[in-house]
């Protein structure tokens, strides 16, 4: 496999906070081990269907002389909390040390643009591949298995990892991730609640609110005692941002009394096989059950498909702050009508 030649050196860790280690770490002090440096957000989606990958190439390599140090860059201030990172960290069975890049420093250095990207660095410091967003699984293997032969030309390495995004997987076009600023309506002022009420047409690539809602800093909380979001969306899976805290994420306690929300699509409770990884079931309700501010898995239908979601939320203090979608299925499903006209 081509790499990229070596002239460009990574640069080093500033100062910062450091998880899942006991000790600050720097690119020198790993060497003559092959780094691949992972920028993410724990709110990610993209990165967070890379961890897959990213745990088995640690358990395949490791040993090898490769390691694995992870770059948290949040994209909503409350991901800046070290507690919440950490926390994400244990969830996500991460077994390398974290750098919190809250302030960017990392990624400007990088010249970063994307969540995720992942760079390798060779034995001696310099940076050899690149690849931004999800995906690429075969061709960042290959880049890993290609710079430790460099490095040891004697290593018994394993068969390729067969990924997802091998010949005959299907990622057809969804709804873009939305946030705040794709409201129809105008944005609240700072900290005034504002009623919102349902319109009649409703569109694909936009969210619609009902109740009153504040603005607070990238996310909108929930003021009155009860309030809808609504979303059509044409995906096969759905994952919101949300939170149960609407206070300042910088100074707040970690715990929190999770909000329940009843999920429906195009009116109805979601089918069974319909449910995503954080719904579960009552009394023939589809709940979500949001404890801590993160991505919530709420719907995986068996195909890319047009639908109306609605959450139903029965308590103030929720906050939404994004939601994103997911294409990639099996070969043979990947787009089916549903039961919502585009």
């Amino acid at each position: 496999m081509d790499l990229d030649d070596p002239r460009v050196r990574a640069p080093e860790f500033p100062p910062s906070v450091w998880l899942n280690t006991y000790s600050e770490v720097s690119l020198r002090s790993l060497q003559p081990s092959i780094v691949l440096l992972d920028f993410w957000d724990y709110t990610c989606i993209n990165c967070l269907r890379t961890m897959p990958y990213l745990r088995a190439w640690h358990e395949r390599y490791h040993d090898l002389g490769f390691e694995i140090v992870g770059v948290h860059t949040p994209e909503f201030r409350f991901a800046r909390h070290h507690e919440y990172v950490k926390s994400a960290i244990g969830r996500l069975g991460m077994r390398w040390p974290v750098i919190l890049d809250n302030d960017r420093h990392i990624w400007t250095s990088f010249a970063n643009r994307y969540w995720p990207t992942i760079y390798l660095i060779d034995a001696q410091g310099y940076i050899r591949f690149r690849y931004a967003c999800e995906g690429g699984y075969t061709q960042i293997e290959t880049a890993i298995q290609t710079l430790l032969l460099e490095s040891k030309s004697d290593l018994d390495l394993p068969p390729l990892i067969k990924a997802e995004d091998a010949p005959g997987a299907v990622c057809i076009p969804t709804t873009q991730e939305l946030h705040i600023d794709s409201l129809t309506d105008p944005l609240p002022d700072d900290d005034i609640p504002k009623a919102f009420s349902l319109p009649s047409n409703l569109t694909d690539g936009h969210f619609y609110l009902e109740g009153f809602w504040r603005l607070n800093d990238d996310g909108l909380t929930l003021s009155g005692e009860s309030g809808t979001i609504t979303l059509p969306y044409h995906a096969a899976d759905v994952y919101a941002v949300l939170s149960p805290n609407p206070q300042d994420f910088e100074h707040t306690r970690f715990d929190h009394s999770p909000i329940k929300i009843e999920i429906l699509q195009d009116g109805q409770p979601l089918s069974d096989d319909h449910f995503g990884q954080d719904i579960f079931k009552i009394n023939d309700r589809s709940l979500l059950r949001v404890d801590t501010p993160r991505s919530y898995h709420l719907v995986h239908n068996p195909a890319v498909q047009h639908h109306q979601l609605q959450l139903r939320i029965l308590e103030s203090g929720l906050t939404f702050f994004a939601f994103s979608f997911g294409s990639c299925v099996a070969p043979g499903t990947a787009e089916s009508s549903g039961n919502q006209e585009p």
